[in-house]
């Protein structure tokens, strides 16, 4: 006699349905849309915050350097004039990416003695960050052929220059008064007595009252 076969009663149900795929596709969406902001918020602040952290080196480095600066009597060009936002004035100097490179390529073609003490600035300045020149730096290397970044793209600047942006104020009191510094896609902005801040703007402004 012939047995019988035994069929297992989902033997036939092989893989989801139509339906299925269309609910489970349809909770994932919801899932990514409500953890994806989450994600993308965390990814930002994590960024601002490096950020933020290498703003704070460059502050001392930079307050390092002007201490060096005064010891060594070098004196440093202060004829330009920033407001703080207490309505303040002071005599200041800025620092930026184009006299940085030159320190830190060790080019002196554009050098002279209007400039020169910008130039020994910009070196001890790269000293303390561990970035005496383009191949051993600590955390950023300085490149591009603008006097300055002031109203430059953040986003363009980085992607001419393949170098985080930096714009800093230094006052007669050997301290810095403002800073701007791009990387990571975040700008952060220094002001002495307010601390730092993430701005959201895509150009390098600078302080609007440095005269």
């Amino acid at each position: 006699m012939k047995s019988k076969r035994k069929t297992h009663p989902h033997q036939n149900n092989l893989g989801f349905s139509l339906v299925e795929l269309i609910i489970v596709i349809a909770i994932m969406a919801i899932l990514a849309g409500v953890i994806a902001p989450s994600v993308i918020r965390y990814i930002r602040k994590s960024r601002a915050a490096r950020a933020t952290d290498e703003a704070r080196v460059i502050v001392n480095s930079v307050e390092a350097a002007l201490a060096s600066s005064h010891a060594s009597n070098f004196d440093l060009n202060m004829d330009m004039t920033y407001i703080a936002p207490s309505g303040k004035s002071y005599k200041c100097g800025m620092v930026n990416n184009w006299m940085l490179s030159r320190a830190q390529n060790n080019s002196t073609s554009d050098i002279d003695e209007t400039n020169e003490a910008d130039y020994y600035f910009a070196q001890q300045i790269l000293i303390g960050l561990g970035a005496e020149d383009s191949k051993t730096y600590n955390f950023f290397r300085f490149t591009g052929d603008e006097e300055d970044p002031l109203g430059c793209n953040c986003e363009d600047f980085v992607s001419d220059y393949n170098c985080p942006g930096l714009i800093v104020v230094y006052g007669t009191s050997g301290k810095v008064l403002y800073l701007q510094y791009y990387n990571y896609g975040c700008l952060i902005e220094y002001v002495a007595g307010d601390g730092y801040e993430l701005i959201e703007d895509e150009e390098f402004v600078g302080p609007p009252t440095l005269q």
